[in-house]
């Protein structure tokens, strides 16, 4: 898949952030791209028009993707409108702060629906398609957390850590024809919210001393698209936050 042209993506939650900076990077080499989005449909339009000023087509679907049945409508979106999908980004997730001390059953089962199960029903439904009609790549978005837990962050963390599993046994599962990877974002784009203290603590904690930018994660993405002799790799771009 060197050349990625005509190809065509689907990239979840890819109306805003960092969705949006993969889908863009997937529309400039080349790519048609469907995004989903669960309730960001002005972002979503938005998306759409910039994708379309590639030069490719683009389509945006309406989805939460933590349920089966729209997974599924997803796919048979994309299959009705191109008749193929060569590359999916598994990006949907949320994150936000639980320390151990107050954290809930829910806040434990909203992390791992929104951020594991995500992942496995998109990679799953996705990957058996590819691998029944000629092949194809997946990318997971893990997290360095996946890693290296973050602090206050637990159910994160643990989700992250699965999607690094589940990454890899799909590389397993789903070889030769279908590659499966993950990039693991380390400081990168912090949520709106985020306490400024810590955003200073974490960035200080990476070996490059500053924030990643969503171009970086999205050249990553597009790197193991590309390189067909990668699969089951898990590429931090965090600079250097794991190891410190």
């Amino acid at each position: 898949m060197q050349n990625l042209r005509g190809s065509v993506a689907v990239v979840t939650a890819g109306a805003r952030r960092l969705g949006r900076a993969i889908a863009l990077a997937l529309a400039e080499a080349g790519c048609n791209v469907v995004i989903t989005y669960r309730s960001s449909a002005a972002d979503a339009d938005a998306t759409l028009v910039s994708l379309r000023a590639s030069g490719v087509k683009a389509l945006a679907v309406q989805a939460d993707v933590a349920d089966a049945e729209q997974v599924q409508g997803v796919l048979d979106r994309t299959l009705a409108e191109f008749g193929r999908a060569d590359i999916l980004v598994a990006n949907a997730g949320t994150f936000r702060r639980t320390p151990v001390s107050t954290l809930t059953e829910a806040d434990w089962d909203d992390m791992i629906t929104h951020n594991l199960r995500t992942a496995f029903l998109c990679a799953h439904r996705f990957g058996l398609h590819m691998h029944a009609h000629g092949g194809g790549a997946i990318v997971t978005i893990a997290d360095v957390a996946g890693l290296r837990p973050w602090a206050d962050h637990l159910p994160y963390s643990i989700a992250k850590a699965c999607v690094i599993a589940l990454t890899r046994g799909l590389a397993q599962e789903l070889a030769p024809s279908v590659r499966v990877n993950a990039v693991a974002p380390g400081p990168v784009l912090f949520p709106e919210a985020f306490d400024i203290a810590a955003k200073a603590r974490e960035v200080s904690r990476t070996l490059l001393k500053r924030e990643g930018d969503p171009a970086d994660v999205a050249d990553a993405v597009l790197a193991l698209v590309r390189n067909e002799y990668i699969t089951g790799a898990v590429l931090p771009v965090d600079g250097g936050r794991v190891l410190a």
